[in-house]
């Protein structure tokens, strides 16, 4: 918790806006614009995060720096204090040797934490710090995801997006949970732009990342494959596919890109009535998220739906 804690103060002090807080199983997070907490005992064991994002796109590297290793130093603050009362405010107490027990401890979390590495998806404080001095394709990879944070919290919108940035990291990180969301960046860049032949190649690509190690992403991600399908190809086989690993994942978020995606699949069946009362629930649901680049680009993709339910549907 003290470890966190440290993130989350120096990301709040530096002027980021915090969205996400989880320590284990306790977990809180900002979706559509409000706080939500969710308790996941399959986590008990699990790392700590926190999600704060930047409000401009020229968040200084310093700053960024500063925030991932904000909790290595509390660590080495908090432990440090806790074995010097331990060895010499309560030397021969219970107390004393709690506090020194927690003193080690924190030490050693702390230099863990400072070593780069990574498990599974999660990489370390120590690896991050490492990405981002490094000015290759982790330090581009870690500007653009920066960005990406920074369009839930200021005007910019996924168009405002460095697409060179993301072609750079894409062409190196090209497989995992990371590579795929480079190409739902990239999708969502040329789509916010009106390239669909674009857009849909980025979906494409990001499709065959899924089938190939990235099947574990959220069912809000594959929302995009579902409007993508419809939209972008015009493929009911291929939208109704991608709905199916939608629903295998039971969501539970019924948001924006929820709605728009069952309408997009009803539209590609040649059901209006039913693409049209899904896109009305999705349209509420965008007309009342907060005035940020990501929430209008979510009512971009109702436009741009509402437009092709106003047209004949295209089935094949």
């Amino acid at each position: 918790m003290l470890h966190e804690l440290g993130h989350a103060i120096a990301g709040l002090s530096l002027g980021m806006k915090l969205r996400a807080f989880v320590i284990g199983p306790f977990q809180w997070y900002v979706g559509d614009g409000q706080w939500e907490f969710e308790f996941n005992p399959k986590d008990i064991f699990g790392v700590g995060k926190v999600g704060a994002f930047p409000r401009r796109a020229n968040f200084p590297r310093w700053a960024q720096l500063s925030v991932a290793a904000a909790g290595v130093f509390v660590n080495l603050v908090t432990g440090t204090i806790a074995l010097w009362a331990g060895f010499s405010v309560y030397p021969d107490s219970p107390n004393g040797a709690l506090l020194t027990l927690f003193g080690l401890w924190s030490l050693i979390l702390g230099g863990m934490n400072f070593a780069p590495f990574r498990i599974g998806s999660n990489y370390s404080d120590g690896a991050q710090i490492f990405q981002m001095l490094s000015n290759g394709v982790w330090a581009d990879l870690h500007r653009v995801f920066s960005v990406a944070g920074s369009t839930l919290v200021t005007p910019l919108r996924p168009k405002d997006y460095d697409i060179d940035a993301i072609l750079r990291a894409g062409r190196t990180i090209n497989q995992g949970t990371q590579g795929l969301l480079l190409r739902i960046l990239a999708y969502s860049y040329y789509l916010d732009l009106g390239k669909n032949l674009e857009a849909a190649g980025a979906l494409s690509e990001a499709g065959s990342i899924y089938n190939e190690s990235a099947s574990d992403v959220s069912a809000e991600t594959l929302t995009a494959f579902v409007f993508g399908g419809a939209y972008l190809w015009r493929d009911v086989n291929m939208t109704h596919s991608w709905w199916e690993h939608l629903e295998a994942k039971k969501p539970t978020r019924f948001n924006v890109d929820y709605w728009l995606a069952k309408s997009a699949l009803h539209w590609s069946e040649g059901r209006l009535q039913d693409a049209n009362q899904s896109w009305e629930k999705a349209d509420a649901l965008a007309q009342q998220l907060p005035r940020a680049g990501a929430y209008d680009f979510d009512r971009h993709c109702c436009s741009l739906l509402r437009h092709a339910l106003d047209d004949v549907p295209v089935s094949t």
